[in-house]
């Protein structure tokens, strides 16, 4: 599949940045890259809680919102002031289960001033191993990496550069805090639930992860880095966290008694009331585990996005999303030469529109492209309505390196390709990225038509003329009269891009 390089000047300071929206801390990192190192220039932290304004309705309320974004208006503000050329946002636990996620998700944009993605658990969990790659030395053992945030705790066993198993467990600081030391008090009777509780969502995982091994334990985050810095304070030169300093930890907890007793040199007032919650995973994961000791890495999510960033930008690395759609290929058998044509004529469709419809983002070809060669995935479930079996694989797989909304996007796209368009699917996108979708969806659509041959053959189109959403197809002298299948079907095409607002005609 052949890739269009978007380079950036090897030679003029290049500022990327990588935004961290987590259930209970927002981070920023900023890093400017050039001649082909990447120094990280700053960072900025705040401990935002978003997921504390979840309510039972799991909708977010009024003043996390808030919260939220000042924070964002804050870190916009810096990242104008460093003129950043490229921005990655990702939102974590807490906006996976909001129920009103939108709402936010536009104020958060202008606020920041770029869009903020919501990402999957378990590419959370790939982005977290990213990020402690490129922070600890001996890259090839197999390691295995705990990363404990406010809503959730990842798990991910890798060697090298590469992730072997991941998870994503629905447990985290502020969660079990909440839940089993709301009240402030502090006992070993909470800590002892709060752990069982914990060991619960561990168990149907455990033993796979016991089985594949590993040979190092690396901790990560803002959790994991408090308690090794309350233990090294206890035993000064200790540089490995063990289930013992644990427990001890646990005690001086329950000794305070309560949460706003809670007082550890080093370590931030805000981080106490969601210190007993992140304890207690810990103690789980290691006793779950059976882990002995654990290191601590300063690599962690916001460092993923970041590398991450940079295989996007084509700069060192290769777009993760490109190997994903490579995958899927291979894994749901689908006919090479038949997406390669499709894929063919859907760029040259695009170029000569994309100008006029103003689909001037990178991620507006890069969609339609792998739209093109992923729309036949479900065939490998059933011939029948197979454009909506691709659309739910599209929507509900795990796909390493691709966003929520970019899933959507593709979902979208597959299970509108053919037959009558359902406009069910267009509900999801807010007022401002639907009309690019719609028109992606065209080319789309164009593209497997003039391809239902199966044949490889020349691109029919000479001219595209435009007027709003009205498109002219020129075919050159005789071809349509020389291809009276094609002419029924573009009739056709005709009638269902009406429910999209479009006219299609052709000479």
């Amino acid at each position: 599949m052949a890739e269009k390089k978007t380079t950036l000047a090897p030679d003029k300071p290049q500022v990327i940045a990588a935004i961290d929206l987590g259930s209970n801390s927002f981070h920023m990192v900023v890093a400017q890259k050039l001649n082909g190192q990447l120094k990280i220039i700053d960072r900025l932290r705040e401990m935002v809680q978003l997921s504390a304004g979840l309510k039972k309705s799991q909708k977010l309320d009024k003043e996390a919102m808030a919260r939220a974004l000042a924070c964002l208006s804050r870190f916009g503000q810096r990242l104008s002031d460093m003129h950043a050329d490229s921005v990655r946002a990702i939102g974590t636990n807490a906006l996976r289960v909001a129920k009103n996620p939108q709402s936010f998700l536009r104020q958060a944009q202008a606020a920041l001033g770029h869009p903020v993605e919501i990402i999957s658990g378990i590419e959370e969990a790939r982005l977290v191993y990213q990020g402690t790659v490129y922070a600890i030395s001996r890259p090839q053992e197999k390691r295995i990496v705990v990363d404990i945030g406010g809503g959730s705790t990842e798990i991910i066993i890798g060697k090298g550069e590469k992730p072997v198993h991941m998870e994503s467990l629905f447990m985290g600081c502020v969660s079990l805090s909440e839940q089993y030391f709301d009240h402030e008090k502090i006992t070993d009777k909470a800590f002892t639930q709060a752990i069982m509780a914990a060991r619960q969502q561990l168990r149907p995982i455990a033993n796979k992860f016991r089985r594949i091994g590993w040979d190092i334990e690396i901790g990560t985050s803002g959790t994991i880095k408090s308690i090794a810095e309350i233990i090294e304070h206890n035993n000064p030169g200790a540089n490995l966290i063990t289930l013992r300093d644990l427990h001890d930890v646990r005690a001086q907890c329950v000794a305070m008694g309560d949460v706003k007793s809670l007082q550890f040199a080093g370590i931030k007032k805000e981080r106490m009331p969601v210190l007993p919650g992140g304890l207690a995973v810990l103690i789980a994961v290691f006793e779950g585990l059976g882990l002995e000791h654990m290191n601590f890495s300063d690599g962690a999510l916001r460092e993923g996005i970041l590398f991450d960033l940079l295989g996007r930008l084509q700069l060192d690395h290769k777009d993760v999303r490109v190997t994903t759609v490579s995958a899927l290929e291979s894994r749901y058998a689908i006919e090479q030469e038949q997406a390669s044509r499709v894929e063919k004529h859907a760029r040259k469709l695009f170029n000569m529109v994309s100008a006029e419809w103003q689909l001037d983002h990178p991620e507006h070809e890069n969609h339609l492209r792998w739209a093109a060669r992923l729309h036949e995935i479900g065939l490998d479930i059933a011939h029948s309505s197979y454009h909506r079996h691709g659309a739910y694989l599209m929507q509900h797989m795990d796909m390493p390196g691709f966003a929520k909304n970019e899933q959507y996007t593709l979902a979208c796209l597959i299970g509108c390709h053919r037959r009558k368009i359902r406009n069910i699917f267009f509900e999801g996108f807010d007022e401002h990225s639907v009309e690019p979708v719609k028109r992606l969806l065209v080319l789309l659509r164009l593209a497997v038509l003039l391809n239902r041959d199966r044949s490889q053959n020349d691109f029919p189109i000479k001219k595209i003329t435009l007027d709003k959403n009205k498109l002219t197809l020129n075919f050159g002298k005789h071809w349509l009269d020389n291809s009276p299948l094609t002419m029924i079907d573009l009739e056709q095409e005709n009638d269902y891009l009406q429910v999209l607002g479009f006219t299609l005609c052709f000479t």
